[in-house]
C-alpha cells in the first residue's frame, strides 16, 4: 500500500500545495495580461528597453549601444528585417571603430567578405544546375581552407602575408553565418535580401556559431503581431534577469571554493600533474567536478545574455543551454549543453553525410554521420577557429598540438554513437533507475571528458591521460 496518502495527511489543512509546485524565482510576467498590454505601448517599450539596458550594463560596457540597436526593431516592428540589418551594420561599425587601431583596413576586409558572400549566393541561386551551384557551402569551405594553406605557405616578409591573414581571419569569423545563408538559398530561390545581411554576426551577439541558425530560422521565430512581440520581449527580460542571477552566483561560487576554501583550480591541478607533483586523487576529483560545474554555469550565463538580446529584438529563440544535467543520454546532454553549436554540426556535417550514404547501411549510416559531425566537423571548426594560433606557430605545429582536442572529438563521437544505438532509459522504472542514475552517469562521462575538451594546447595528450589515470589511482 502506498504511503503517499499518509504524507499528504501530515500537511496542514489549507496548505498552498499548488502554489508551492508552481513557485518560480522569476515570475512568469509574460502570462500577465496587464503586463503584456503595457509592453505594447510606447511608454512600456521604453521602460522595457531601459530596464534591459541597466541589467545588461553590469556585464557589457557597451550596453548603451546594444539598447540603441534594440530600439530600432522595437519601435519599427513593421520594418523589423531592415531594422535588424541597420542595427547590425551600426553595431559592427561602432565596435570596430572603438576597439581597433586600424578600423579602415578591417572595414575593407569585411566588405570583401560581404562581396564573397554575394557571389556565393548568386552561384547558389542562379547556377543550381552546375556542380558548383549545387554545393556552394563546399566551395566556401574550399576557399577558406585554401586561404589558410596559402597564408601558412607565404613568408611573413611577403607584402601579401599580413593583409591576406587579416582577410582570412575575418572570413573565418563569418564562414558559418554565410553557410546558413547558402543553405537557405539551396532550399528556396532568392527573391529579396531580407535578413541575409543582418544575420551575418547579428548585433545581439554570438560566437563563431550563429545564434540562432541563420535567416531562415529568424523568419520562422519572429513575432508576427504586437502581442506576440511583447510576450517575446518579456521572456527576453526574464532570461537576462536569470543570467544576472547566475552571474552573481558564479562570482560567489568562485570566491567560496577557490578563495575561501582554497581548492586548486583544474588548470593548476593539471599543471602540477605535468610537473610530476600531482595533488591527492580526491583533491583532483573535487577540482575537476568544480571545473565541470563552472563551465556549465559560465556557458549558461553568456548564452542566456545573447538569446535575451535576440528576444528583445522580437525573435523567439530557444535557449542555448537548457538543463543539461537532466539529460539521460550522451546525445541529449550534447544537445542541451550547447544547442546552437550542435545545430551547426547537424546542418553542415551530419545531414550532408547521412543523406549521401545508402539506406541499406542502417545503423552504420547514423554512426558514420555522427563521426562526420561530432569528430571531423567538430575538429575542423575548432582548428580553423584558432587561426591566430596557426598564424603564430605555423600549420604543422598547430596540427601537432591539436592532439588533445582531436582525442576529445573521437571519444565524444563514440559516446554519442553508442548513445543513439541504445534505447532511452524508461521513466516507468521509477525516478531513481529511470532518471537519476542515467543522468548521473551521463554527467560523469562529460565531467571526465572535460579533461580533454580544451584547445589551450599547453600540454600533450599523454599528460591529460596521466591526469585521468591519477583520478583512478593508476599512477
Amino acid at each position: 500500500m502506498s504511503s503517499e496518502p499518509a504524507v499528504f495527511t501530515a500537511i496542514p489543512e489549507g496548505f498552498p500545495i499548488e502554489r508551492l509546485r508552481s513557485f518560480r524565482i522569476i515570475p512568469r510576467i509574460e502570462t500577465y495580461p496587464s503586463v503584456i498590454a503595457l509592453a505594447q505601448t510606447f511608454a512600456g517599450k521604453l521602460a522595457l528597453l531601459t530596464l534591459f539596458g541597466l541589467l545588461l550594463y553590469q556585464a557589457d560596457q557597451y550596453s548603451w549601444l546594444m539598447a540603441a540597436c534594440l530600439a530600432l526593431p522595437t519601435f519599427l516592428p513593421k520594418k523589423r528585417h531592415l531594422a535588424v540589418t541597420l542595427a547590425t551594420l551600426i553595431y559592427t561599425a561602432a565596435i570596430i571603430w572603438m576597439r581597433t587601431v586600424q578600423p579602415f583596413r578591417i572595414f575593407l576586409s569585411i566588405s570583401l567578405v560581404f562581396a564573397l558572400c554575394a557571389i556565393l549566393m548568386w552561384i547558389a541561386t542562379l547556377r543550381q544546375r552546375t556542380k558548383i551551384g549545387q554545393h556552394p557551402f563546399l566551395l566556401l569551405l574550399g576557399v577558406f581552407s585554401s586561404l589558410i594553406l596559402i597564408c601558412t605557405w607565404l613568408r611573413p616578409q611577403n607584402l601579401l602575408s599580413a593583409p591576406l591573414w587579416q582577410f582570412t581571419t575575418i572570413l573565418g569569423s563569418y564562414v558559418w553565418f554565410i553557410g546558413y545563408i547558402l543553405l537557405d538559398r539551396e532550399a528556396k530561390p532568392f527573391h529579396k535580401f531580407g535578413l541575409e545581411l543582418g544575420s551575418l554576426h547579428p548585433f545581439w551577439g554570438s560566437t563563431l556559431t550563429p545564434f540562432p541558425n541563420g535567416p531562415a530560422c529568424l523568419r520562422q521565430i519572429e513575432g508576427r503581431d504586437a502581442e506576440k512581440v511583447a510576450v517575446i520581449q518579456l521572456k527576453g527580460l526574464k532570461l537576462l534577469v536569470w543570467a544576472t542571477l547566475l552571474s552573481l552566483f558564479l562570482t560567489l561560487y568562485n570566491w567560496f571554493f577557490y578563495q575561501h576554501l582554497g581548492i586548486p583550480h583544474f588548470q593548476k591541478a593539471l599543471y602540477l600533474s605535468t610537473r610530476r607533483t600531482p595533488l591527492p586523487s580526491l583533491v583532483c576529483w573535487v577540482s575537476l567536478i568544480l571545473y565541470f560545474f563552472y563551465k556549465l554555469i559560465f556557458i549558461s550565463v553568456w548564452g542566456h545574455r545573447i538569446i535575451a538580446c535576440c528576444r528583445m529584438a522580437g525573435f523567439d529563440a530557444l535557449r542555448n543551454t537548457c538543463r543539461p544535467l537532466s539529460s539521460t543520454t550522451v546525445a541529449e546532454f550534447f544537445n542541451r549543453y550547447y544547442f546552437y553549436y550542435k545545430e551547426l554540426l547537424v546542418h553542415f556535417f551530419f545531414f550532408p553525410t547521412f543523406l549521401r550514404l545508402p539506406a541499406r547501411l542502417g545503423k552504420l549510416r547514423i554512426a558514420v554521420a555522427i563521426f562526420a559531425a561530432a569528430c571531423l566537423g567538430n575538429a575542423y571548426y575548432h582548428f580553423t577557429r584558432d587561426i591566430l594560433y596557426i598564424q603564430a606557430h605555423g600549420l604543422w605545429q598547430s596540427v601537432k598540438s591539436f592532439q588533445v582536442f582531436f582525442f576529445y572529438t573521437v571519444v565524444l563521437a563514440v559516446g554519442i554513437s553508442l548513445s543513439r544505438q541504445q534505447a532511452r532509459p524508461d521513466p516507468a522504472k521509477g525516478f531513481i533507475r529511470g532518471t537519476l542514475i542515467p543522468a548521473f552517469l551521463v554527467s560523469t562521462f562529460y565531467c571526465l571528458l572535460s579533461i580533454f575538451a580544451t584547445t589551450d594546447r599547453n600540454y600533450p595528450l599523454v599528460e591529460h591521460l596521466r591526469f585521468l589515470a591519477h583520478l583512478f589511482f593508476l599512477n
